[in-house]
């Protein structure tokens, strides 16, 4: 995993930037309904890889609805649950960002949807979370920003106003889409996960089609052209380059570069429909930027830190940049492989499921879903699967971590086999003896 960006992971942000800036000047250059329009694209892009991914994956998601995967029986159903709910969050957010491009500008309506990072960090703090006072400094900069753009608007009319309420409420829905994905998406893989959530989005979009009762099939020329445009553009090329540049470079670096999108969809709204935001209005829109930058930025840098969430017994540590990464460098008693192992022991499966999947979810923020940082705690859940006594979970466990390693070589090859010394030094420490019974020996 790269900590920098490098020419080709740029061009792939740079892809996702022009792709995504499409969305906003696609949908108001439409004429057909924007309920027609979030439906079209999510049911053709459903079409198009729905059941490519369902012959793929297909003993996946016969486990998936059976519950026969990880620690805690029936676990990923809490993930086929969430995931629900996320598919109606993201039907929210292409009902109202769309809606909100044929009543404000592109360039305010872009710019509202993209404080979703602010949102986020408001949603992690209801969790229980604690707000930084970089987070508050940006959550205020964006909110004056935002403040003093739509403040413009009023004299543009009612209209406007409402859709910068509505690219507000689509900011917000796309937050709760993130929060719930993070805790569902380590039971399920990316495309399995994609498939559900597109799935429940088309028929929840398709179910608003029809109580509103829009015409679904009365399309003019130029809304089959944005049709086929959200399909090509946002949906499937979007999508794949966003994927391919979390792959290769830090998480929080993608992040930033993605706030390009509202200038560039403005320049293309500018050059395309003629659309021209107020020269009062741009002060608000940067304050904007700036405030989603400094929230994104102290966000990462609040994901450092592990902090203790199971009560007794979880102690406060630094989640390595590179886990463990000298061979003799075993974690101490203290730390909190060492805490996962006791609750383990202990019987205590769910808190500690539930505990890696945080730190897992940690790392694949900070570092991203093909670091080394996030694999290791394929092999932490192979362990705690030899503790619970699943043999067989364990070794599949470990044949995961193997191929992962075998696919994308990084600093720390063999993480598996410091972890399983740890967990053996642990045992001798804790007078339980120093070796894992029956443990396989992973193969890197």
């Amino acid at each position: 995993m790269r900590t920098k960006l490098d020419a080709v992971s740029i061009v792939a942000v740079l892809v996702t930037v022009a792709a995504f800036s499409a969305t906003a000047p696609l949908t108001a250059y439409a004429s057909g309904s924007v309920f027609v329009l979030a439906l079209g694209r999510n049911a053709l892009g459903l079409i198009t890889l729905g059941p490519v991914v369902l012959l793929i994956r297909r003993r996946e998601f016969i486990k998936v609805f059976r519950g026969e995967r990880f620690l805690v029986r029936r676990e990923q159903r809490r993930a086929v649950l969430l995931g629900s709910l996320a598919g109606t969050a993201l039907a929210t957010h292409f009902a109202t960002f769309m809606s909100s491009t044929r009543m404000t500008s592109v360039a305010m309506a872009t710019a509202l949807v993209a404080t979703q990072p602010v949102w986020q960090a408001l949603i992690a703090t209801m969790l229980g979370g604690r707000l930084p006072r970089a987070t508050r400094a940006g959550l205020a900069i964006s909110v004056a920003g935002a403040v003093i753009a739509s403040g413009m608007d009023l004299g543009a009319g009612s209209k406007a106003v409402l859709g910068d309420l509505l690219a507000l409420a689509g900011a917000v829905a796309l937050a709760g889409y993130t929060a719930l994905s993070e805790q569902a998406r380590p039971d399920v893989s990316t495309s399995v996960y994609s498939v559900l959530c597109s799935f429940i989005c088309t028929v929840e979009l398709l179910i608003l089609c029809l109580v509103s009762g829009t015409p679904m099939f009365a399309l003019t020329g130029n809304t089959l052209i944005a049709l086929l445009g959200l399909l090509i553009l946002p949906q499937l090329l979007g999508l794949f380059s966003l994927n391919f540049a979390l792959g290769r470079a830090p998480a929080t670096a993608v992040s930033v570069m993605l706030l390009l999108e509202a200038p560039v969809a403005a320049i293309v709204a500018w050059l395309w429909l003629g659309q021209t935001p107020d020269g009062s209005t741009w002060p608000g829109l940067f304050m904007i930027m700036l405030g989603v930058v400094v929230v994104v930025v102290a966000d990462v840098r609040r994901a450092d830190p592990v902090t203790e969430n199971l009560g007794d017994g979880w102690v406060t540590t630094m989640s390595p940049q590179h886990a463990l990464s000298v061979v003799n460098d075993i974690p101490a008693r203290g730390d909190i492989y060492a805490s996962l192992w006791r609750h383990a022991h202990a019987g205590r499966f769910a808190e500690v499921e539930a505990e890696i999947r945080r730190l897992e979810n940690q790392s694949i923020r900070v570092h991203g879903a093909k670091s080394c940082e996030a694999a290791q705690w394929i092999e932490v859940r192979a362990i705690v699967a030899r503790i619970a006594g699943d043999h067989s979970l364990s070794a599949q466990l470990w044949s995961a971590a193997a191929r992962f390693h075998s696919s994308a070589p990084c600093l720390d090859a063999h993480c598996g086999y410091r972890l399983n010394y740890s967990y053996q030094e642990w045992r001798s420490a804790s007078g339980e003896g120093g070796t894992i019974d029956n443990a396989p020996t992973p193969v890197f």
